[in-house]
């Protein structure tokens, strides 16, 4: 975890697709359903331009200080103070994240695969892989993931091809059945979600080597998740209906099942299920090693093993506090931490943008009256 760990555009890119569908396929569909039934597919798919707004400003701030990290941007831009408390607003929003996707993926793998295993005892489980991956360092985080993305891939084709046979059209219709203000409704989590939250690649960016085509790249690479997960989201409705989806709290364990009923594949709900919680495993170590690595910037400290541990159990504790249960995530949730990934991952990059434009102006100007 050396600032002078270098990931090609490649790693990335991988490491924002994976943090862009990480936990979605375990909720969002239930989420955006809940609010717009069979019309959900529609939010969704209007939701992808305007998370890919949301993702064109974080490059654009990035490129402000493209040697930065999001926490050393700040202070650079807002000076000691102001960029001070600023920092401790975005590590706390990075703590909060890392207990809250530890929470999702030990409350699925608890209901879906070992319903025998204290919470708990998967909780801290997870937080200890989490600690061990945050000491290897970005780079060997970096090529697992690599490892990890054509087994994500091949999982998700098979499932959608495995069950194109029970597609069902009318589950979807009629289509703006309540009108257009549901769906309006919905685009507020459909891009806040995914979207909005991918602030957190600020913190991986400056270990970017080799930047010919990143711009482009993670563009696409938006692109390309978001048009998954809305697929999924309208396999969800195809098969299941917006009924059955709107009240499972984990949907993907539910596609899962309905492949036994071809009769030709069976049992494989395990292993769906394990590549769904791993995926978004990976995004949760994403925000625990941008938790770890800004307190050492932070308060300017090289070595930033020390802190890794103790983080580590400050997370272990706020996953037992920050939700009693899946429900109230997706039903009681969702809103506020939407409203809190848009004030992070736009509303704050668009001051932080315009704060250094209006003082390069400045600075312009001082040097015109100087000659």
């Amino acid at each position: 975890m050396l600032k002078k760990a270098r990931i090609s555009v490649r790693q990335v890119t991988v490491l924002m697709f994976l943090s862009l569908i990480g936990d979605m396929l375990l909720i969002y569909p239930t989420i955006i359903t809940h609010i717009t039934h069979q019309d959900a597919w529609i939010s969704s798919i209007l939701s992808i331009p305007l998370g890919l707004i949301i993702i064109y400003v974080l490059l654009c701030v990035h490129e402000l200080y493209p040697n930065l990290s999001l926490i050393e941007a700040i202070r650079k831009i807002l000076g000691p103070v102001f960029g001070t408390i600023l920092s401790c607003w975005y590590l706390f929003y990075f703590f909060m994240n890392t207990a809250l996707i530890a929470r999702e993926v030990g409350d699925f793998l608890t209901t879906q695969i070992f319903v025998d295993t204290p919470l708990r005892v998967l909780l801290a489980i997870e937080v200890l892989l989490a600690v061990l991956t945050a000491l290897a360092g970005i780079e060997a985080f970096s090529r697992v993931s690599e490892m990890l993305l054509p087994l994500y891939v091949l999982i998700f084709c098979g499932l959608i091809l495995a069950l194109l046979p029970q597609i069902q059209l009318s589950n979807i219709q009629p289509v703006l059945e309540n009108g257009l203000a549901p769906v309006a409704k919905g685009m507020v989590p459909g891009a806040g979600m995914p979207f909005a939250g991918m602030s957190i690649m600020l913190m991986v960016f400056p270990f970017v080597n080799k930047r010919g085509h990143f711009k482009r790249d993670i563009l696409l690479v938006s692109l390309i998740g978001g048009v998954l997960i809305t697929l999924f989201l309208l396999l969800s409705l195809l098969v299941i209906g917006p009924f059955v989806t709107n009240y499972s709290p984990y949907i993907s364990a539910a596609l899962s099942t309905k492949i036994n009923e071809l009769n030709y594949i069976t049992r494989v709900e395990s292993l769906v299920s394990l590549i769904w919680a791993l995926a978004a495993y990976f995004k949760g170590v994403v925000f625990f090693y941008a938790f770890t690595f800004g307190i050492t910037q932070l308060f300017r400290i090289s070595n930033v093993r020390p802190f890794v541990i103790p983080a580590g159990a400050l997370v272990f504790g706020m996953t037992i506090l920050i939700t009693p249960n899946v429900f109230y995530y997706v039903r009681t949730l969702v809103y506020p931490l939407s409203t809190w990934n848009y004030t992070n991952g736009l509303i704050i990059p668009l001051l932080l943008w315009g704060v250094y434009i209006c003082k390069q102006k400045w600075k312009h100007r001082q040097n015109i009256s100087k000659n």
